[in-house]
């Protein structure tokens, strides 16, 4: 998000950046509640869930390094969030005030430009995420899952309970441990408590339903400046 930015706004943007740590299961947006920071993650995995009416969530899609937490705020500083967002681990990320991002981005359009490239690519992304919960089995949807949080934990374990994956497909606990104890009689993975580590992508892949590279395509067309920038950004440096 940060990388190629113009001098001036780039500097600006860090002299208002602070740290901001996050526990696993904390909340970082509530649907429905003004946003006051946003969240440049800079490792970790955060969950975006949507509510219905009855109170039921619904995975919506994973934030990881090079993303970012409060996606409305690319809009207005004063839009509210649409959807939770959730510490799926632990989260290091560095943070800004809402309004200050938005002045911020007022005078320097390019990172308006780049905040709606991002908003737009996360609309792809739950867009694919629909079409596989509709069509897709729960086997084929928890190797999509895991691969798309194996990206972007950049090829480390997998730091999730059963629990956790879940909640991400919607189904019930014994239905992820069924499809993991299948996955490891595969070799595809191997599970510890609270950790999956991926031994084999390829098996993984051939499990899946391959909508984490369909939307990742689609992102790569309509935006390739974008999808190139994440690929190396770090809100660090």
């Amino acid at each position: 998000m940060i990388a190629g930015l113009e001098p001036e706004a780039a500097a600006l943007l860090k002299r208002h950046l602070r740290r901001g740590e996050k526990r696993r299961g904390d909340l970082l947006a509530s649907a429905g509640h003004s946003i006051q920071t946003v969240f440049f993650v800079s490792d970790g995995l955060v969950a975006l869930f949507g509510r219905a009416p009855d109170g039921g969530t619904a995975a919506t899609g994973l934030v990881g390094p090079g993303g970012f937490v409060g996606v409305s705020a690319a809009l207005s500083a004063h839009h509210p969030a649409v959807r939770d967002a959730v510490a799926l681990t632990s989260v290091q990320a560095q943070a800004i005030d809402a309004e200050a991002l938005d002045r911020i981005a007022t005078l320097h359009p390019d990172l308006r430009r780049r905040l709606m490239l991002y908003a737009n690519d996360r609309i792809i992304q739950a867009t694919q995420l629909c079409v596989c919960t509709a069509l897709h089995t729960v086997e084929q949807r928890l190797a999509r899952w895991l691969l798309e949080a194996y990206a972007l934990r950049r090829d480390r374990p997998i730091e999730l309970t059963h629990q956790q994956l879940s909640d991400l497909l919607g189904v019930r606990r014994a239905s992820v441990t069924l499809g993991l104890h299948m996955l490891e009689g595969e070799q595809a993975v191997r599970c510890q408590r609270g950790r999956i580590e991926i031994r084999d992508l390829d098996a993984l892949g051939r499990r899946s339903c391959g909508c984490h590279l369909a939307a990742a395509g689609e992102s790569q067309r309509a935006y390739p400046a974008l999808s190139s920038a994440s690929s190396t950004d770090n809100p660090r440096d």
